[in-house]
């Protein structure tokens, strides 16, 4: 099972250095200043911004030089733009990535197909190599050479080998459909494929009508739940089966504790150092709560209760309400956020000697959200969640959640607007009862935003320093900080979303639906356990 890895591994304690390893995520910026898309902030693209001085932002242009995304091109622009000469980095961003990502590399790009050794057809599906041998390349296929057609045709889908493959061929002599053996892929995969090739096959940029590639479970895919932790180790979660019926989304609550080998509460405290979340594709997102002590009095987990939901009856979950959301209580009052991801088969490793603390008998609040709009057959949806733990005399610093949601989003139909957020070490240290003295260590920081965030940016307080940056809303880069980024109890974590509201004619605001809004800041950071308050119940 591939798990894409937030890994942090300590390296000396005493001198407090850490290297990090990740997979699955860039940790490089976002290059909104490489606005004419060679790949290189240069001058090329100070022109393009000077050129466009002045003028309201075009959101339809091919090259954008309103940089800072705020609606007018400005000086702002400018500075951003020469600040960032010399930067490169991939375009994460983009279609042809998400295609790479979520049907070349899950379904095609293996050693016994299109990729190392076999290169099957002569084709080469891996990343960095798959549009050189895709665009505008003659296939093997004799019969579709003869007919004149290409593996991509830019702009004529209909003329493209590789489309035809996945569609299935019209003639024999075409050969069989693709995937070979693997089951067909989604239909809104194919037609995401379709929908990039009638745009032109471009290399970089987003495409409309192209959406969340992620959410999409190929029909035959088959979900291995993976083993629990062994004895002594650790705990494992699991959040049952649930329907999601065609053309709907459906995001629930489920509440559980961990046990001993005898089924009981965990006395004490445990100190999680690792968690690994599993779940099959269609999920917008998983979180990991955990219910306060004025939540459970409150009787939230007895809230909202939905007959049906469940592919087991006796299974009891929560629906929530998009007209009454605080049903299932107010997030900071009755529950508070322990993990989450928007990617399948993630790791989260705390460095040597660092622990996350919860009470043993801690109550969570598992949280999906699926979402089966394109499908035509009923989704299944499940979690499992293995949660690792270390020994108390073990840890000697101990991990802290970063969670901050900016709820003030207010952006009126046909307009683009910031919102913008300021996190205080300070207000931080108070709230949790922390020694007010202690400087934090933040060794991850990311964001989440839905599809109308166009630009999350977060700037150290103190420096100014941009700290991370994502235009990705659906698969925002996970920043691991090495050295350390150092906040002392005068700084803080300043940060801004952009959203767009092109598309509606209604005001878009904060909410907890795919098509509402969100600017959230999530992370960790550490101290030692001397300097720790007690834990909020």
């Amino acid at each position: 099972m591939v798990k894409k890895t937030v890994y942090f591994t300590f390296i000396t304690l005493l001198m407090g250095s850490f290297s990090f390893f990740a997979l699955g995520h860039s940790d490089l910026p976002t290059l909104l200043e490489d606005v004419n898309k060679d790949g290189v902030v240069n001058i090329q693209d100070l022109v393009f911004v000077a050129g466009a001085f002045g003028q309201l932002r075009d959101r339809n242009a091919t090259q954008d030089p309103d940089v800072n995304r705020d609606g007018i091109v400005n000086v702002l622009d400018l500075v951003r733009v020469s600040n960032s000469f010399g930067q490169t980095a991939p375009d994460e961003g983009s279609a042809y990535h998400a295609i790479q990502e979520y049907v070349f590399d899950k379904s095609c790009a293996n050693s016994v197909c299109h990729a190392a050794p076999a290169n099957a057809g002569s084709l080469n599906l891996t990343y960095d190599l798959s549009y050189e041998d895709l665009v505008g390349a003659i296939p093997q296929n004799p019969a579709a050479a003869a007919a004149g057609m290409k593996l991509v045709d830019p702009g004529n889908p209909e003329n493209s080998f590789l489309l035809a493959k996945l569609v299935g061929p019209a003639a024999p002599e075409l050969g069989a459909r693709m995937p070979f053996g693997g089951g067909v892929l989604h239909s809104g995969k194919i037609e995401a494929v379709r929908t990039w090739i009638a745009a032109g096959a471009p290399q970089t940029g987003k495409i409309a009508g192209i959406g969340d590639l992620g959410v999409l479970r190929d029909p035959d895919e088959v979900f291995e739940p993976p083993a629990p932790p062994a004895p002594g180790e650790g705990y494992q979660l699991r959040l049952p089966p649930f329907k999601i019926e065609p053309g709907t989304e459906r995001e629930i609550y489920y509440a559980t504790q961990i046990t001993d080998a005898n089924g009981n509460p965990v006395e004490g405290d445990i100190f999680i150092n690792r968690v690994e979340i599993f779940y099959p594709a269609g999920s917008h997102h998983f979180i990991l709560y955990r219910f306060t002590e004025e939540g459970l009095a409150n009787g939230v987990p007895e809230r909202g209760i939905t007959p049906g939901i469940g592919v087991d009856p006796s299974d009891v979950f929560r629906e929530l309400d998009t007209e009454d959301p605080l049903v299932l209580g107010n997030f900071g009052v009755d529950r508070l956020f322990v993990v989450g991801t928007q990617t399948d088969d993630t790791l989260f490793e705390f460095p040597e000697g660092v622990g996350l603390r919860m009470p043993g008998n801690t109550v969570y609040d598992l949280n999906s959200h699926y979402i089966n709009l394109l499908g035509d057959e009923t989704l299944i949806g499940e979690t499992y969640v293995n949660i690792y733990t270390i020994p108390e005399d073990e840890v000697r610093y101990e991990a802290v959640e970063i969670f901050v949601s900016n709820r003030s989003i207010n952006v009126p139909p046909k307009t683009t607007r910031v919102s913008k957020m300021t996190w205080y070490v300070e207000d931080e240290l108070e709230r949790r009862g922390h020694d007010p003295g202690t400087e934090l260590s933040v060794f991850l920081l990311t964001s989440h935003m839905h599809r109308h965030g166009e630009l999350f940016e977060i700037f150290q307080r103190s420096s100014g320093d941009l700290l991370h940056r994502s235009i990705a809303y659906d698969n925002a880069p996970i920043d691991l900080y090495n050295p350390i980024l150092r906040l002392g109890p005068d700084d803080g974590l300043r940060f801004q979303c952009t959203h767009n509201n092109y598309d509606t004619n209604e005001p878009l605001i904060f909410g907890l639906t795919s098509e509402d809004e969100m600017c959230i800041i999530f992370g960790y950071y550490y101290i030692p356990t001397e300097s720790a308050g007690e834990i909020i119940k």
